[in-house]
């Protein structure tokens, strides 16, 4: 078995008789134009005429990118969880592909010798499903969560490729997939963990957000030192981390809490070494190979030149547009508006969670006032200052990008605005609640 790296998180498995493209996202411009490839990446020189099979691990778009899933033919059968919801489903059958839904856990014969095995990063467990969303019910049918991760089965040798899993939530699938596979021989872990926190805070001084960097990058390494502890492979390789932002929100890239990959191995290698665990890692450059059977690798490893990065972002990736920057804007009137027929779906999404605290969300509008609702009320209002309120979570963005996440997902999803860098925020206290993050993907029309 091979493993070609290509971008951020898409590889390719290579085994004798099958090849399988992982999670391909090889263009810039994705999360509505703030997500850029770093160092760019010339699709040219990627070669995509052998690939058998793509497996799509969940919908978030560094993962599922359309533009790179264009450059497939379109005979290639993508493989995916059996989610409860079918929007990844819907979304790669719109670009012209046949999906093959995979049940959690069971193997899927690729070829002769190859199989494919999906799990939820759940493991389809409705208590976990029910913590996060509030959605236990009889009608739930497979994992309500975005992530998944796969195990490839040659014959010779073991893969897990554990893409975007929190350890928080795959604790128990990761132990389970130990179970079923003792010996593997490779993992491919991420190592980051991508949130708005704390680039996108406005309201931290220099010496708080540089300890925000240092928590967010701690917590990511910690998610692959736990995840490595419980699968003890041969061979490890982190991913899913080398990423940029674009356009006019690049100055964001000082404060990214991501270490540098080789930097990533230091710690994890220490942390390794003090529990007794000795696990190979490999690191490697674009286009280049790592085979699991013999341990020979194409090319040595040369870390990215951060100079070459500064310059690239100060000459090139700020200039980038996002895909809202022609759209017509619109004032406080009719925004709010839209936030009047919005909060209609919120108010149904906190009766599902039964979530009625005194927490108020605030929406900069282009006025210099803002929307409020009062989570407790249930009460849309404008108001002119918010300093004067307890227990807010502020949310500034580009007003047409507010817009778009007002008509709904299909512009723009306010998790994947989060991740693109695509606001600031600001909150008191200063204390991150996953059910509020939760529930604002329900405020649209």
């Amino acid at each position: 078995m091979k493993i070609v790296k290509l971008g951020s998180a898409t590889v390719i498995i290579e085994t004798d008789d099958v090849s399988i493209l992982c999670d391909p996202w090889l263009t810039d411009g994705i999360y509505y134009g703030s997500w850029c490839n770093y160092p760019p990446i010339d699709v040219e020189l990627c070669d995509f005429s052998g690939i058998d099979y793509v497996y799509l691990s969940h919908v978030h778009p560094d993962h599922f990118d359309p533009k790179t899933m264009n450059l497939l033919s379109l005979d290639t059968p993508v493989l995916i969880h059996k989610y409860h919801q079918k929007f990844l489903k819907a979304s790669i059958e719109r670009l012209g592909f046949k999906v093959i839904e995979l049940n959690n856990g069971i193997p899927f014969e690729l070829s002769k010798n190859t199989k494919l095995s999906i799990y939820a990063a759940d493991n389809c467990d409705p208590r976990i499903c029910g913590r996060m969303f509030g959605c236990i019910t009889s009608e739930i049918k497979g994992s309500m969560q975005l992530d998944s991760l796969c195990v490839v089965d040659d014959g010779k040798s073991i893969l897990v490729n554990t893409n975007d899993c929190p350890y928080g939530i795959s604790k128990n699938t990761l132990e389970v997939v130990k179970d079923a596979y003792p010996k593997i021989d490779f993992a491919l872990v991420g190592y980051t963990s991508a949130s708005l926190y704390p680039h996108c805070m406005m309201d931290l001084d220099q010496s708080n957000m540089r300890a925000g960097i240092e928590r967010t990058k701690n917590s990511g390494l910690s998610t692959a030192i736990k995840t490595l502890n419980v699968l003890q492979p041969n061979n490890y390789m982190p991913f899913a981390g080398t990423y940029i932002i674009g356009g006019r929100e690049h100055k964001k890239n000082g404060n990214l809490p991501i270490p540098e990959i080789q930097d990533a191995v230091l710690q994890i290698q220490d942390e390794l070494t003090r529990s007794n665990i000795n696990i190979n890692p490999v690191l490697l450059n674009f286009n280049e190979f790592f085979d699991i059977s013999s341990g020979e690798q194409s090319s040595k490893y040369t870390p990215i030149d951060k100079e070459a990065r500064a310059r690239y972002i100060e000459d090139v990736a700020q200039h980038f547009k996002y895909d809202f920057d022609e759209d017509q804007p619109k004032n406080d009137i009719e925004i709010m508006e839209m936030f009047g027929i919005a909060i209609e779906r919120l108010k149904n999404k906190q009766k599902e969670l039964g979530f009625y605290e005194d927490i108020n969300l605030l929406f900069d509008l282009p006025s210099g006032a803002f929307a409020l609702i009062n989570l407790k009320k249930g009460k849309l209002t404008k108001i002119s200052v918010h300093k004067v309120l307890h227990n807010w979570h502020r949310f500034k963005l580009d007003a047409r990008l507010l817009v778009r996440a007002l008509k709904g997902p299909r512009f723009a999803n306010w998790n994947n605005i989060e991740i693109g860098a695509l606001l600031d925020f600001s909150r008191k206290p200063d204390v991150y609640r996953m059910d509020v993050h939760t529930l604002i993907n329900a405020l649209h029309m």
